[in-house]
């Protein structure tokens, strides 16, 4: 069964499938592939576009790390103590860095309940 994957226009594909399936009768799987063909999954980068585009939303957690990486430079620069040259200090071409530093747990911390856990259970792990 080939299909014809120029049509770019779900009715003119529906027309095509039902002008098939008027001389064909498709197997199970090939029913599947005639579903894909009219959804458009089978093409090439067609679901990242249509996600792309139903989607352009961002998450906040998404939005936090946007905005904790994009900075204007004259933000930046009034942020550092030395100005303009404390830029060069911060500028490093390791892509392993990490964006925080995480701190580490105190005493306190290791008493909340679902930390208490957490750490027993990697204890036993390790």
């Amino acid at each position: 069964m080939d299909l014809d994957y120029t049509l770019t226009t779900a009715e003119e594909r529906q027309d095509y499938i039902n002008s098939l399936l008027k001389t064909y009768a498709p197997s199970t799987n090939e029913l599947s592939l005639l579903a894909d063909y009219l959804l458009f999954t089978r093409d090439r980068n067609q679901t990242k576009k249509e996600r792309q585009q139903d989607y352009p939303v961002t998450t906040p957690n998404r939005e936090q790390t946007i905005d904790k990486r994009q900075i204007s430079y004259e933000g930046l620069v009034d942020k550092l103590e030395n100005g303009e040259d404390g830029i060069y200090s911060l500028m490093t071409d390791n892509r392993e860095m990490k964006l925080d530093n995480k701190e580490p747990l105190t005493e306190e911390d290791k008493k909340i309940p679902g930390i208490a856990e957490g750490l027993k259970v990697i204890e036993k792990l390790e």
